[in-house]
């Protein structure tokens, strides 16, 4: 087990540590959304999804495993958005036609906009070789 931490990068790290995001948007929505009657599944699997990715890096060093976990909580991002916008559109409007939760959606928005920034930018820089390791004894 020492052995596999040494090879590890901060990088390696900062993708794993992605999924702490995730998993907090993952239960908030469940539990959230069901309440409100605005559940979606595909917010659910792209989440899931990326979780495993991300998981799955940080033991098997396969290089688009951390770009497909960013595409995933970049598409789940895309869709939150996509399904916020006619909430939002009555905020602005100031009028209630189609209802919803707006202070649900803006945290939503705000988990995942975070989960999204900190799982893209390790993809920017894992192969290089200047990447510090972190001493593990």
């Amino acid at each position: 087990m020492n052995g596999f931490l040494k090879n590890k990068g901060i990088w390696d790290y900062i993708s794993l540590a992605s999924i702490l995001p995730a998993i907090a948007m993952l239960i908030y929505y469940c539990m959230q959304s069901t309440a409100d009657g605005c559940f979606e599944v595909s917010i659910v699997l792209l989440l899931a999804a990326g979780i495993v990715l991300e998981l799955v890096y940080f033991f098997i060093k396969f290089d688009v495993l951390p770009m497909a976990a960013s595409v995933a909580f970049g598409v789940a991002l895309g869709l939150m958005l996509y399904y916020a916008l006619p909430t939002f559109s009555d905020i602005w409007n100031n009028v209630n036609f189609i209802g919803g939760n707006a202070e649900a959606y803006f945290i939503y928005l705000g988990i995942l906009a975070v989960t999204f920034i900190v799982a893209v930018v390790p993809c920017f820089l894992i192969g290089k070789e200047k990447a510090p390791k972190i001493a593990v004894e």
